[in-house]
């Protein structure tokens, strides 16, 4: 669901401005309460201060109002006047043993009232005043209580009790009213902040939009908007043209670099294949003399054979047993010529489905015709629930090659020589773990860091060509896999290769 940006800010606006006139309708509100429940207390205040010096003067004149309080006196006449004036809720005068002297409830007058107000008058020495919400009918009141004094004498306490359901209806008037300005100022504002960032604003982006749509499109010869270079749009919009320029040279410099590094890219994959194809042939002539050895057996037998089919005092059932060994060793130097052969052809880029248990054996036979092999004890520790691996057959058998022909140099006088293969199993992917361990000399701690360089080898010049790790560690990059080795001099060397499993 598309939604303008006209739309979100709007909406942002509204939102934000109905936060403020929240905010700022408690804030009056309630400075608005306060200050009127202040006046209205100072307002009482005075009222008490007056009727006290009312009562005080009063006090004065008739002394016997304290001795003999009568419901129809003076100052009981004078405490009712501000009940029914509506000045005062209740209002009374104590003596000092808490007498009721003067109530404006007339029922009252002559009993003993403990009050807990004119305690704290008591308590105070001097007025005290405390606001009660009261009950929802009578709302708040504020509560005065003080000393009366005659002649210099404390002669009793006064109560008033003033209602406030008076300020409250003040405050809720004024609260409408407050409020009514407040949305009146917010609705002005976010109309007139709305054009105002439609004009100076929505209206530029959108043809900012434009230019950099025909930028994406591949058209670069977009002129500026005719912005003002005052504002940040009109410089934007100049940088954008500035951009597009900048663009359109890199783009030309770029197609020439990448024309240039296809072919770059093209001449290094052939120096790869020439490479590895190079070390294959090399590690062919390492292993011609084992081969022509074991092709040399057969053959001989063969042409054994031969010379006695010719002798005429051989029977028909000897030709034939002749002729079935014949045959059988024939198959088997066509299998060994055969397995050279497979191994020999330059490796295609082809990814096959594969089992590397199955590679590491059928690699080992081909190596296996060596005479140097004839003192190495070969061991293997296999998964059988090895997963398939995705790669190419060729140089995975080529990568086994060469592991085997650097562990057979590394034990020329005999030796151990173990292939191990598991699963690596995790949440995130399968790996198979390949290991290859001798019991040879071991490398050098000074040459470790370079084995995998190319042309780097510590035997005699003739003898090899610094290509076999190197090319072994560029397979294993080639199937996506890591390859790393332990090795202590003396003791031997695992090399340890990590293939990815591509889960199906």
């Amino acid at each position: 669901m598309y939604i303008s940006i006209r739309t979100t800010i709007f909406w942002n606006i509204f939102l934000l401005m109905a936060l403020a006139v929240g905010l700022i309708s408690i804030v009056v509100f309630r400075i608005t309460e306060r200050e009127m429940f202040k006046q209205r207390t100072l307002a009482g205040e005075l009222i008490f201060s007056s009727i006290e010096t009312n009562l005080s003067h009063m006090l004065t004149q008739n002394p016997d109002i304290i001795k003999d309080p009568s419901p129809e006196s003076e100052l009981q006449s004078l405490l009712s006047s501000y009940v029914e004036r509506d000045i005062c809720r209740q209002i009374f005068f104590l003596d000092n043993r808490q007498t009721v002297i003067a109530h404006s409830d007339k029922n009252k007058t002559g009993q003993f009232l403990p009050d807990i107000d004119v305690m704290q008058a008591v308590k105070l020495k001097s007025v005290y005043k405390k606001v009660v919400k009261g009950s929802p009918v009578s709302g708040p009141q504020l509560i005065i209580s003080g000393p009366v004094e005659m002649q210099g004498q404390k002669a009793g306490f006064l109560k008033a009790e003033f209602p406030l359901y008076k300020v409250n209806q003040s405050i809720t008037k004024a609260s409408k009213i407050i409020f009514a300005y407040i949305l009146f100022d917010a609705v002005i504002l976010i109309a007139f902040g709305t054009f105002l960032l439609s004009r100076y604003l929505l209206n530029p982006v959108k043809k900012l939009i434009k230019l950099t749509e025909h930028i994406s499109e591949g058209n670069f010869d977009s002129t500026p908007l005719c912005f003002s270079n005052s504002n940040e749009f009109g410089k934007l919009s100049t940088a954008l043209k500035a951009m597009s320029e900048k663009i359109t040279e890199e783009k030309d410099k770029i197609q020439e670099q990448f024309h240039a590094l296809e072919r770059k890219n093209l001449q290094l994959r052939e120096a790869q294949k020439e490479i590895i194809q190079s070390e294959k042939l090399a590690s062919i002539g390492r292993l011609a003399a084992g081969i022509a050895h074991e092709i040399g057996n057969p053959a001989g037998i063969i042409l054994g054979y031969i010379h006695m089919l010719k002798d005429s005092d051989t029977t028909e059932k000897e030709r034939l047993d002749y002729l079935d060994r014949m045959e059988s060793e024939s198959e088997r130097l066509n299998t060994i010529i055969k397995d050279l052969l497979d191994y020999a052809q330059p490796s295609s880029r082809e990814i096959q489905k594969i089992n590397l248990n199955e590679i590491i054996k059928s690699t080992y036979s081909l190596i296996s015709y060596q005479k140097e092999f004839n003192n190495i004890k070969l061991v293997f520790h296999f998964d059988n629930a090895l997963p398939d691996l995705y790669a190419n057959e060729k140089q995975i058998k080529q990568l086994i090659v060469n592991l085997v022909l650097n562990a057979r140099d590394a034990m020329p006088g005999g030796g151990t020589l173990t292939f191990s293969t598991s699963t690596d199993r995790t949440e995130e992917e399968d790996k198979i773990v390949c290991t290859v361990t001798d019991t040879g000399e071991g490398i050098a701690p000074e040459n470790q860091g370079k084995v995998f360089d190319p042309f780097f080898t510590t035997k005699q010049q003739g003898k090899g060509t610094g290509l076999g790790l190197s090319n072994v560690h560029r397979i294993v990059e080639l199937a996506g896999g890591k390859i790393s080795f332990s090795s202590t001099r003396g003791k031997g060397t695992a090399f340890t290769i990590i293939f990815p499993v591509i889960r199906i």
